[in-house]
Order: structure tokens, then sequence, then C-alpha cells
């Protein structure tokens, strides 16, 4: 419809020289009054925005290619690293949806009205990055490793890898805290720390200066990275958003799947990285991606286990109150079993 809007603007500027003057006017007036009506229908929503990496890359192709305003809406990004903020900000309706997926589903099974309705990620994107020396899980025994914080996701996935292979966490290794990304990366550079679990496109930036990524995390804990979540209430009250929304992200999700150069220039320049560490973080990333959109009981409760400290809340979470998939499952079925372009 935009497109069609600036075609006829320009032929109505030009005077429609074929046309009889007053019959040129006419639809002059006309064109004016769609393109405004074409304009004032977008729906004004605004999603929290919980970080700039890989995972978020559906929600940047959707506003980048236009998906949003192609199903009626006029989204606003708004960065919101904090996830007590911004799930405060959509529980009091001050924020129509956000990205701090897994405390959305925990606060949900806490019975706070919030739910998860649509997962970019389905696996986490951290490799365990080491000193180029390691060559082995076994040869982790004794070493330092370097964690953001205790209690943090960093932490707690490290913790669940190791025992995946084997390790106690509790005795084999000794953790010490040296906060974000790039705190850990410096650490390693100087040698203070033996290894660490770090996020694309950074990991893939250790490995081109000699580090070595040891193992993916995705391959041994089933934990959803990013998705969108928002309450019971906006479920409810206003369906067809939700739905307008989920059928732009769903879009996007797939033309990330599916356009692989388009994707890499676009993630390269979102970024301001160098095009060869898009390609390779593209490369590692896109295998963490969402098939489309959903996520299994058993991801749902692996993301309430990972972040909450209480075993019993665990043990007896109702997983419908911290996902809600109904939605997208209809917008699912409106597209053909092929890869979107």
């Amino acid at each position: 419809m935009q497109s069609l809007c600036v075609l006829l603007k320009r032929g109505a500027a030009l005077g429609y020289s074929n046309l009889p003057r007053i019959f040129a006017a006419g639809l002059f007036l006309i064109v004016l009054d769609l393109c405004a009506s074409n304009t004032s229908a977008q729906e004004n929503v605004t999603v929290g925005i919980a970080g700039e990496n890989f995972s978020f890359l559906p929600f940047r192709v959707a506003e980048e290619k236009g998906f949003y305003k192609k199903h009626g809406l006029n989204v606003q990004h708004v960065r919101i690293p904090g996830a007590n903020v911004a799930i405060s900000a959509l529980v009091s309706g001050n924020l129509d949806y956000g990205t701090h997926y897994q405390v959305t589903m925990l606060w949900g099974v806490r019975g706070l009205g919030t739910r998860a309705i649509f997962s970019t990620a389905s696996k986490q994107m951290f490799s365990f990055v080491v000193q180029p020396g390691i060559q082995s899980v076994k040869d982790l025994k004794g070493k330092l490793v370097g964690i953001p914080s205790i209690g943090s996701l960093g932490y707690k996935i490290t913790v669940k890898v190791l025992r995946e292979v084997g390790m106690d966490p509790d005795k084999d290794v000794l953790f010490i805290a040296v906060g974000g990304d790039p705190n850990r990366a410096q650490q390693l550079r100087a040698k203070q720390i033996d290894a660490t679990m770090i996020n694309p496109p950074l990991s893939i930036v250790m490995r081109k200066e000699g580090f070595k990524l040891l193992l993916q995390a995705s391959d041994y804990v089933d934990v959803p990275l990013t998705g969108l979540g928002t309450t019971v209430k906006k479920i409810k009250d206003n369906p067809e958003q939700v739905r307008k929304l989920l059928r732009a992200l769903y879009e996007g999700l797939q033309f990330v799947r599916s356009n692989r150069k388009e994707t890499v220039e676009i993630f390269s320049r979102w970024l301001k990285i160098d095009p060869a560490i898009a390609e390779d973080t593209y490369e590692l990333a896109v295998k963490t991606l969402s098939a489309d959109g959903l996520m299994s009981d058993e991801s749902v409760r692996a993301a309430i286990e990972i972040f909450s400290d209480n075993p019993k809340e665990v043990e007896n979470v109702a997983l419908a109150n911290a996902a809600d998939f109904s939605l997208l499952k209809s917008v699912i079925k409106e597209y053909p079993k092929k890869k979107l372009r």
C-alpha cells in the first residue's frame, strides 16, 4: 500500500497530464485521503528489547523489511536491559510487549498474568571459550572459570553444561565473577581466567584471536534464549493486534532462517561488525533459532527451572501459566509450508 501511495502521489504531482483537469484534481484528493487513511490505520505498539544480538534479529528484520507496517503496526523498539523494570512496565500497561523471555514465564507461573507467546531462539548461543592449551573437557579440572555473577544466567548455564559433560562444578572448577562478556573476554586475553561462556559475535572474535570454542551450550541444555511476551489482558482484549505482531515476527524469523546473505548484511550493519564476523556468527547461531516460534513443554519447564530458586515452584508448575501459543498456532496456519521470501 505504501508503494502504491508513493506512485499515485507522484502521478498526481505531475498533474496526470493525460487526464481532464477537473478529474485529475478529484483523483488527487482521493489519493491523499486514501494514503492518509492508510497511515492513520497503523496501530502504535511498544516492544521492550532486552539486548542487541543475533537472537533479536527477527525483530530487527521485521522493522527493516517493513513487516510491521505490512501488518498495520507502527512498532517502537524500546531498549530496556533490566528484566524487572521491563516486566513491571508490561504488567502496569506502560509497555505492550517485552523480550525478557524467561522472566516473563517465571512471573506468569507466579500469578502475575504474563505469558510467553513467541520464541525467536529456542536454545542458548553461548560458546565455552577456553585458553588455547585446553583441548578437552578433562583439561578444565582445577581451572578458573569466569562468570558474570553468581546466580546469573551465564553462571547457571555453565553449571548445567559442566554437569552434562560429567564434571562436578562445585569441586572440579573454581568460579570467579568478572562481569559481562567484554570483561570476561578481556580476562581471557590477560590469562586471568581459563574459560568462560561467551555469546556471538564476541565468541567468534575470540576464536579468530586464537582461543578455542570447546563446546556449544545448545548441544547440552534445552533452555530458550529470546522471544516475545505480553499479558493475559492483552491477549484477551486485543487478540488481533497480537496476531498482527506475530505475523510480522514469524515472517522476520523465516527471513533470517532462509535469506542468509541479506540477513548477514543487516546483522553486520546493525551491530557495526565486520562482515566476515557476521557471516561466521550466522553459521554458528542460526542453528539455535526456533523453526516457527513455538516451544516445547520441556523448554518452557527448563526456562522456569533455570530462573527459579524454588524447587517446589518448578515441581508444581502449571505450564499454561507460563506460555500461550494459541494465537501463534492460528497465525502459522495462514502460511503455506514453504520458506517465506
